[in-house]
């Protein structure tokens, strides 16, 4: 029965490897190839390229360079505000680019979100991209926010047979821009968010491309697996393009005939189909802010997904970051967050140590039990467990410490790789970004050698081979962590440390008592 909780032990930490090993190896070397069970289950439940989806895809053939000659009557315009400014064209009346304003890139410029080849909220008619390079007049323009809470600007277009009027409306500080159409003379038209627009990074994330929140289900899409067009119809909320920290979404505010994902030479577009008429949506670009999207009241909330394990990471988000507002640094917020998990479980982990220190000294009988019924293992069991009763001891209680940390180790996880309020989020001297691994590694080093000695401290049940299979556990723990996000290493760290501190009482206390 003493080997139960070494086996119990060594399956918690083989879970562990496998799974934060493989979410690594996937995101480091298997970036999305294979699409998630879920996308193909959706996929089946949705129409497929039905007829009203008969959209042309512009020509991806490479052609030989030319000099591009530009409308004179070509014109971009900006707008900016508190959080991003953003560069319109008159050709399409689309948007050109977004630089946000509050985000870096590893060179220290601003993070811009930009469509390559199809420009962002282009309007396609009759399956065609007609209207992309359309020259629109400019109606009217309040491009700054001097004594308004409002900026906006109208784009106008008029031909033989239809007219179209856009109007883009800014407040100050969101991350929005509300849009609102007039078309007519066109029975309906598509508005794409065209190629990546919302997509930074494609290398560091489990996930980029289409997302859609069809009700309450986020349905993620991978772009090489989509082999012909995906219609939604019904429930959905909003459909977007995402990677790990921003993100690009079409938001209708009045009805929206359908959803569309299209293949596009081994990428995807999205498009959202309207009727002729007066129409409203709303596009949100900018950082996954969970807070900041969840004040919407649109489900935007949804493209932040700690997955399995929300339960506990959105309290526990919440709460890291009521701390940071006391502190202004997420390192000590990530240390007391730590410290205060721990404190309620005290009690029951005194309880375990001291069972612990119990089994321990009952070894001598043990063995004496083995030797007597060596030849009966029934018997052997059944003696084993009535001496364990006599003496009120758990046998695996001492694994409880563990089993304890892995849901909040697996939530803090989950947050440190998501939350773009982590992403470079200094702590200080050279841990200048808690959401990256520890550059010289001195963390998961301090983090394994303090699991040595929390080892060395604890009393134990098993022999000398079990005990050397034991010792290798924090070299193999040193060299997972290695590439973990400094954050979670720091979490660790201070775990064994109150761990070894808390053991160091319990030990005191039993040579006193002796």
């Amino acid at each position: 029965m003493e080997k139960t909780g070494l086996r119990t032990l060594l399956a918690v930490i083989l879970s562990m490897i496998i799974l934060f090993g493989s979410q690594y190896l996937y995101t480091k070397f298997y970036r999305p190839k294979e699409p998630p069970v879920r996308q193909e289950q959706e996929i089946k439940k949705e129409e497929k390229a039905v007829a009203s989806s008969n959209i042309q895809l512009p020509a991806t053939k490479k052609e030989e360079p030319k000099k591009i000659v530009k409308d004179t009557r070509y014109k971009e315009i900006e707008i900016e505000n508190e959080a991003f400014r953003v560069v319109f064209s008159n050709e399409g009346a689309t948007i050109k680019r977004i630089e946000l304003k509050k985000y870096k890139d590893k060179k220290g410029n601003p993070i811009v979100l930009a469509s390559s080849e199809i420009s962002a909220l282009c309007i396609v008619k009759d399956g065609k991209f007609d209207y992309a390079k359309v020259i629109f007049n400019i109606e009217e323009s309040k491009v700054s926010f001097k004594d308004s809470d409002e900026a906006r600007i109208t784009f106008n277009y008029i031909d033989g047979e239809s007219s179209i009027k856009r109007t883009f409306i800014f407040n100050k500080k969101d991350y929005s821009i509300e849009v609102k159409e007039e078309i007519r003379g066109i029975n309906s038209y598509y508005v794409t968010l065209g190629k990546d627009f919302g997509i930074f990074d494609k290398e560091d994330t489990s996930h980029w491309g289409p997302i859609i929140l069809k009700e309450a289900d986020r349905i993620e899409l991978t772009p090489n697996k989509i082999k012909e067009m995906v219609t939604y119809k019904e429930g959905v909320r909003w459909i977007a393009q995402e990677d790990k920290y921003f993100f690009a979404a079409i938001v209708p505010v009045t009805k929206a005939n359908q959803f569309v994902i299209s293949p596009y030479n081994g990428n995807a577009l999205i498009f959202v189909e309207f009727n002729e008429g007066q129409n409203h949506y709303k596009l949100f670009a900018g950082p996954k802010e969970y807070d900041y999207l969840k004040k919407f009241n649109v489900g935007l909330e949804h493209i932040v997904d700690f997955g399995f394990f929300s339960i506990i990471a959105r309290p526990l988000f919440w709460f890291l970051k009521l701390l940071y507002t006391l502190t202004s640094n997420y390192g000590v917020a990530i240390i007391i967050l730590t410290i205060l998990v721990r404190i309620p479980f005290i009690p029951i982990v005194n309880r375990g140590q001291k069972s612990m220190q119990k089994l321990s000294e009952l070894q001598p009988k043990l063995m004496q039990l083995k030797e007597q019924y060596k030849n009966d293992p029934q018997r052997l069991q059944k003696e084993i467990m009535e001496l364990y009763k006599k003496y009120k001891i758990n046998p695996m209680s001492g694994c409880l410490p563990i089993l304890l940390q892995i849901p909040v180790f697996f939530a803090l996880y989950k947050i440190l790789t998501l939350a773009i309020e982590l992403r470079h989020a200094p702590f200080m001297l050279w841990i200048q970004d808690l959401s990256a691994k520890d550059p010289y590694y001195v963390l998961p080093i301090l983090m394994g050698a303090t699991m040595l000695i929390q080892q060395k401290m604890t009393p134990t049940t098993m022999d000398s081979t079990q005990q050397k299979i034991m010792l290798i556990l924090p070299v193999v723990f040193t060299f997972i962590f290695l590439t973990f996000p400094s954050g979670l290493v720091l979490y660790w760290l201070i775990n064994n440390i109150f761990g070894i501190a808390q053991q160091f009482y319990i030990n005191q206390k039993i040579k006193r008592r002796v």
